[in-house]
């Protein structure tokens, strides 16, 4: 299974800052979430901010997961997008069953939910990274 295939399962599940739970995922939780559902254990990051003050995330995505070029980026891969100046959102690449585009998978603040959407739909200037699970 690939993360995004296990990350559809949570979808609609409540927005929550370090939340890790069916009660509420942030987006770190649930690609930790879909990762355990496909038998990868991952280091939980928590407690973190709400808002980035450095590369923090970045740096911890880089040293467990493969950079891709995010024009080769797949389903499956994890994308990395800025809030202002740092990296302060995940999501997970799919590609949407109805629509049939490349989406995202995340648990996003502002939607208070996690959700697929068209990748197209988000402002492409924040997506600045895109990494795969390492084969062991």
């Amino acid at each position: 299974m690939r993360l995004d295939e296990a990350a559809r399962a949570w979808l609609g599940v409540p927005w929550r800052h370090l939340g890790r739970s069916r009660e509420g995922l942030d987006c770190i939780g649930l690609v930790l979430v879909a990762a355990r559902a496909c038998g990868i254990e991952a280091d939980d990051p928590a407690p973190y901010a709400r808002e980035p003050s450095s590369q923090r995330l970045r740096e911890e995505i880089a040293a467990a997961l493969d950079p891709v070029p995010i024009a080769e980026a797949r389903p499956g891969d994890v994308l990395v997008f800025n809030l202002g100046l740092y990296a302060g959102h995940i999501g997970i690449r799919a590609h949407h069953p109805g629509y049939r585009v490349p989406s995202v998978i995340h648990a996003y603040a502002p939607r208070r939910r996690v959700v697929e959407e068209p990748l197209a739909s988000l402002d492409a200037g924040t997506l600045t990274g895109a990494y795969r699970v390492r084969i062991a």
